[in-house]
């Protein structure tokens, strides 16, 4: 079992975790606080699509070696740790899993957030856990958007104290030894010390560049996106926005800024750009319906040889089995069947395109 110091419990673990304590276990809970740790270091998107699949029940099970990952995490912190019948305690620690993730940066945290709140779909989803997931995750999108927006102080990498040449040593050693050995050793500590000092210099200066290439990279990224909005012409469907199909708007639109997006988890403004290219929020609309008015042509082109997730992208699922037998009704029963969502779903669709935006970032960026 880890120290307690190295890993400070959240604040709300013990609410998260009480719903499965049968009595007050400090030791207990401290490991399973430790093994949920041990997960979000260890994450990568494989491992959160099976987090989520837990956390939310779907029909669609986690891999046997993601769900085997997990079990040997916890056992590791205690081996009293049933095999089987804690289904319900697994729900909640990977629930716990995931709200500490979106709570990291990167792009695992990222991931992560966007993930969850496409496999929540506007409430057409949710999971019986003492969090509320979806929240966390949007909190976490704005959170991480705004950090990366932060234009980086050069000055910082500058400060502290700087290494430098040890002269101290190499003026000892040819003292010790005045010779051609003793002059070669010398020059062998000063070529030690140089190294370090410059290889020090050198890290600094690479963190700074790479500080701003990145901010740079975000600065290309939103002067993109300003342009397509300016122009007021969709890419893909090569005409003006307002000649797009009302219906299909989120899905074009959506996809098209997604293409503009280099940094995850894309900008904080992401919903008031699509509502300035026109997608309405008022206006409600189905999923089978969005679908069905983007074209055949445009579907193909996005699904490519994905194979989309029927859990954490569930639109594009939809868009995988529409390709598959065509435009009409015929999909909508098994695409309902295996996601588990209502076909009678309504979602704004400016909130349809904000969703279809993160599927696209997830698919593009994993």
């Amino acid at each position: 079992m880890n120290d307690e110091a190295e890993n400070p419990m959240h604040p709300d673990f013990a609410r998260w975790y009480h719903a499965v304590e049968i009595d007050y276990d400090q030791e207990r809970r401290q490991a399973r606080w430790d093994a949920v740790c041990e997960l979000r270091d260890k994450a990568d998107f494989a491992l959160v699509e099976a987090l989520i699949r837990l956390a939310f029940k779907t029909r669609q099970l986690p891999t046997s070696g993601s769900l085997q990952l997990m079990r040997d995490v916890i056992t590791e912190q205690d081996e009293t740790f049933p095999a089987q019948g804690n289904d319900r305690e697994m729900q909640i620690l990977a629930g716990a899993s995931l709200a500490v993730i979106m709570e990291d940066e990167g792009d695992v945290a990222c991931c992560a957030a966007l993930a969850v709140t496409t496999t929540c779909i506007a409430g057409g989803r949710r999971a019986d856990l003492p969090m509320d997931l979806n929240g966390l995750a949007e909190n976490a999108l704005i959170r991480l958007a705004n950090g990366n927006r932060n234009r980086p102080d050069i000055a910082t990498y500058a400060e502290g104290k700087m290494s430098k040449v040890d002269f101290a040593k190499v003026v000892t050693k040819v003292r010790e030894q005045p010779n051609a050995e003793g002059f070669a050793q010398a020059f062998t500590l000063l070529e030690e010390s140089m190294r370090s000092v410059l290889g020090f210099s050198a890290k600094r200066q690479a963190e700074a560049v790479n500080a701003i290439h990145e901010f740079i990279q975000i600065q290309d990224e939103e002067l993109q996106m300003l342009w397509w909005l300016i122009g007021q012409r969709s890419w893909d469907y090569d005409c003006v926005f307002e000649a797009v199909p009302s219906d299909a708007q989120p899905l074009v639109l959506g996809s098209e800024l997604a293409d503009a997006t280099k940094v995850l988890p894309g900008p904080p403004s992401v919903k008031a750009l699509l509502s300035r290219a026109g997608i309405k929020e008022k206006k409600k609309i189905t999923i089978p319906v969005a679908i069905n008015s983007a074209k055949q042509e445009w579907l193909r082109e996005k699904i490519g040889e994905n194979n989309p997730s029927p859990v954490t992208t569930p639109l594009h699922d939809a868009c995988r089995r529409q390709l598959e037998t065509g435009n009409g009704d015929a999909w909508i029963a098994g695409w309902v069947a295996t996601t588990g969502i209502s076909e009678s779903l309504t979602v704004p669709l400016l909130t349809l395109g904000t969703l279809f935006y993160r599927e696209r970032l997830l698919i593009t960026f994993n």
